[in-house]
């Protein structure tokens, strides 16, 4: 049960949870466009089901900082379409697939928040914060923070709420604000790891499901 190793990890124990982040195939999978795909939680949560099904990963990536950046430059931050999509889309997963799968929320960080808003970095360390602790209420796992270069933003809050929930909050790609970095792996050259492991970019629409599928093989060993 990949979210029990969430939580093993949490305490210090081991294991490998593998989730490509692979949000726009399953939009290929449930022949769904990919605006409408994010923001209609029913095809969401059933392009992620598909997801599963065809290759039974650890976890599913439930958004895209992306699409969550563009909302908070629209001021939409808290009443998002893609975001509210998301939480009930969570809800719904939990329910049907209980802890077998991983949810995973990836999320803009600090700096490009403030740099995409009108708001300072203090600031934007407040709505990354309340983006994912709604995340997190709505059932998410595992938040992965995506930010431009090294940024100095505190969010030991965050991973405070994180633990407070028995997920865990964790960087990609540059460390931030304090938080502990994600595996990364390439698709073509997966290998053995433990901890919470995702490709190393967001897979494109078209990718090849058998390289999905040989990834997580290589992950786990």
């Amino acid at each position: 049960m990949s979210r029990a190793v969430v939580r093993s990890l949490l305490e210090g124990g081991e294991g490998t949870v593998a989730v490509p982040l692979a949000l726009a195939p399953a939009a290929r999978i449930a022949e769904r466009d990919w605006k409408g795909f994010l923001t209609d939680p029913t095809q969401l949560a059933n392009g992620l089901r598909d997801l599963v099904n065809a290759v039974n990963p650890d976890g599913v990536p439930l958004t895209s900082d992306d699409e969550l950046l563009r909302e908070a430059t629209a001021g939409a931050w808290s009443q998002g379409a893609h975001l509210q999509a998301a939480q009930e889309a969570a809800r719904r997963l939990r329910q049907t697939l209980g802890d077998r799968m991983a949810l995973v929320a990836v999320l803009p960080g600090p700096a490009r928040v403030a740099a995409a808003t009108d708001n300072d970095l203090p600031a934007a360390v407040g709505l990354v914060q309340a983006l994912g602790e709604s995340l997190l209420a709505a059932g998410a796992d595992v938040l992965l923070v995506r930010d431009e270069g090294e940024s100095d933003a505190g969010l030991s809050t965050l991973a405070n709420i994180a633990r407070f929930h028995r997920a865990l909050a964790l960087a990609v790609g540059q460390p931030t604000g304090g938080l502990p970095e994600v595996t990364r792996l390439p698709l073509q050259a997966p290998t053995p790891a433990e901890g919470v492991v995702v490709t190393d970019e967001q897979l494109p629409r078209d990718v090849d499901f058998t390289l999905l599928e040989d990834w997580l093989d290589g992950v786990h060993g």
